[in-house]
């Protein structure tokens, strides 16, 4: 028998806001990892709570049997999952929005820089410089604000996958001998490997369905 690893605090609990958002609070754990060659179990720091199966498949079974319990409609589980994970998915698709300006205005201050160095140019050399730093700070914030929806989106992706996967867990032991028998060991492992897994990539691309008409206009 594995005996239990010792607490291991999270310190994304105790980091600023800044070390959260450049993820800072990691680097100790990348450190340890340089110095040692290797990670030991004893190592890794404790599950954050966003991200524990129990707290998140409880929240999805309750909404789940709240559509189970309505007579009016037919059981859906999408309304189950947004019960669950509530409008921050949608709120943070918005981040996609000055993404999207950010990178459709490089390439316009780019093509005004380039004027720059045309023989008869009459651009002052202090407006190209203003135009090379905007040029540069455009790319650099589009960036840091698409990582920040691209780690939003895996965050709400990864719970949904584990609720899901937890959902499926759950109704697996609930299942009677007779219904064990009929439902073969690879549906099972279909539907927590597979089906459960594209809801995570459907978080990632989700919001690309308007953005992308935005961008073609």
């Amino acid at each position: 028998m594995t005996s239990k690893p010792p607490p291991n605090p999270n310190p994304y609990y105790q980091a600023n806001i800044w070390s959260r958002f450049f993820h800072g609070w990691i680097s100790i754990l990348l450190n340890k990892s340089h110095k040692q060659g290797t990670l030991h179990l004893t190592d890794l720091y404790d599950l954050l709570s966003h991200l524990e199966s129990t707290k998140l498949t409880e929240q999805l079974e309750a909404n789940w049997f709240d559509e189970l319990k309505q007579t009016k409609r037919k059981p859906s589980l999408i309304r189950a999952t947004i019960r669950t994970m509530g409008w921050k998915p949608f709120l943070t698709g918005l981040l996609l929005i000055p993404t999207a300006i950010l990178t459709f205005s490089q390439p316009i201050l780019l093509t005004f820089l380039m004027g720059f160095f045309e023989s008869c140019s009459t651009m002052p050399t202090s407006h190209a410089w203003l135009l090379a730093i905007g040029t540069s700070l455009t790319a650099l914030i589009a960036s840091i604000i698409y990582h920040q929806y691209f780690y939003r989106m895996t965050i709400y992706g990864a719970q949904m996958r584990i609720a899901y996967t937890g959902l499926v867990y759950r109704k697996i032991l609930r299942l009677s001998s007779h219904s064990t028998n009929t439902i073969g060991s690879g549906q099972i492992t279909n539907l927590v490997s597979n089906d459960a897994s594209q809801v995570e990539m459907l978080f990632y691309f989700i919001h690309y369905t308007w953005v992308i008409k935005k961008l073609v206009i």
